[in-house]
């Protein structure tokens, strides 16, 4: 086994520690030492990179993703699809991002991903998939332009249910539900988005819930979701019941702002009539559940046209600029995105024992987030992705 020192680097660790000159032992797929000296001796083969002049943080997560979707037009069929999220993938690994969580491709792309990068058949970020959509009839993710099987329509709590157990049977990981859209009303009843939550639970599998207009929010605090996903019409009292249960906040705020930038392309489009509200109350938003101490994550949910779908170090950015401190953002892309999917035990922290899943940038990103552009090394699973040193 190959044994890797990482050294010269300051760790930002994810543990709420400050950045510290470290060094840091690879053996495997595994950190198997972080220490402030050297490291000491050990048998078999031995390899030394140095990262003079970086900072070392654990690989980015980006928790907001459509597999399927990127900086090009609306790709016509599964299999172009299938092909973009393979593209897709490779991008965001270049990056630092080392982990995804699809929330809605159809065809079973995501699942096929996870395990094609698995199985090392095609290069890229490790994928939690979520399966289908779970909506209302007519509900947001059936609306058009979504290409069918795009999201499962459900009516009914016994039908919730079934759904539910329809997408663990085809290889999700999470559950994704919408509770609102274009229409601006709230979309599924309490005693339907309870049962989602609870067959979800019961299963072993959490529940990212689309929502972005304040009744929503409130009745996916109530039925106790583990991320909002949006939540762009907050209040304090639903922001203070988020941080009093754990539920976790992933804001995508670069989005709307990419969109109203873009308005005159979009507003003919019906699925995004709702957007220049949600875009005129995101930050405040943002900032109302920064200020009640909200756990955050960070997704991107760019789309065609508007950037990269690599673009999680943009999303960190403007999260900075909308009143969150550098190392903040930085947590909510690593250690706080590896809470929200509850693999914070194996990945989101340079931690002696977890998956050596590690990004080095030139610069130091805790004063200056911009770093993130800067990438020199990607290791993913003990395995080096990248080396622009």
């Amino acid at each position: 086994m190959t044994r890797m020192i990482l050294r010269g680097a300051t760790v930002f660790d994810g543990t709420g520690r400050r950045p510290e000159p470290r060094t840091v032992v690879v053996e495997g797929d595994r950190i198997a030492d972080v220490m402030a000296g050297g490291p000491r001796d050990g048998a078999g083969d031995v390899r030394t990179i140095d990262l003079g002049g970086c900072t070392l943080l654990p690989g980015l997560i980006d928790l907001h993703v459509h597999l399927g979707w990127g900086p090009r037009a609306f790709a016509p069929t599964v299999a172009a699809i299938a092909l973009r999220a393979a593209r897709n993938l490779r991008a965001a690994q270049a990056v630092g991002i080392t982990t995804v969580r699809d929330v809605g491709t159809q065809g079973g792309i995501a699942a096929a991903a996870r395990d094609a990068v698995v199985r090392g058949d095609i290069p890229g970020s490790r994928v939690v998939p979520c399966g289908q959509i779970l909506c209302m009839t007519g509900g947001h993710g059936s609306e058009p332009p979504a290409l069918p099987g795009m999201a499962r329509e459900v009516d009914g709590p016994d039908d919730c249910r079934r759904a539910v157990r329809e997408q663990v049977k085809a290889g999700a990981d999470c559950i994704k539900v919408t509770t609102n859209g274009p229409l601006n009303v709230v979309e599924l009843t309490q005693q339907e988005l309870d049962a989602i939550v609870d067959e979800a639970h019961r299963l072993g599998r959490r529940v990212a819930c689309h929502a972005s207009i304040l009744g929503s929010s409130q009745m996916a605090v109530r039925a106790g979701v583990d991320t909002m996903e949006h939540g762009s019409d907050l209040d304090e009292e639903t922001a203070r019941q988020m941080a009093d249960r754990g539920i976790t906040l992933v804001p995508t705020l670069l989005v709307s702002k990419r969109i109203m930038e873009r308005w005159d392309e979009f507003k003919a489009i019906p699925m995004f009539r709702s957007i220049p509200v949600r875009a005129k109350r995101a930050v405040e938003s943002f900032q109302i559940a920064l200020a009640a101490g909200v756990p955050m994550g960070a997704g991107t949910d760019l789309f065609f046209g508007l950037g990269r779908f690599e673009s999680l170090p943009e999303e960190l950015e403007h999260m900075v600029a909308c009143g969150m401190s550098p190392s903040a953002a930085l947590a909510a892309a690593t250690s706080r995105g590896a809470e929200a999917l509850g693999t914070d035990h194996e990945t989101g922290t340079i931690v002696r024992g977890k998956i050596a899943d590690l990004i080095a940038v030139k610069g130091d990103p805790t004063t200056d987030i911009a770093a993130l552009h800067q990438v020199a090394f990607v290791m993913q699973a003990g395995a080096i992705v990248r080396d622009a040193r």
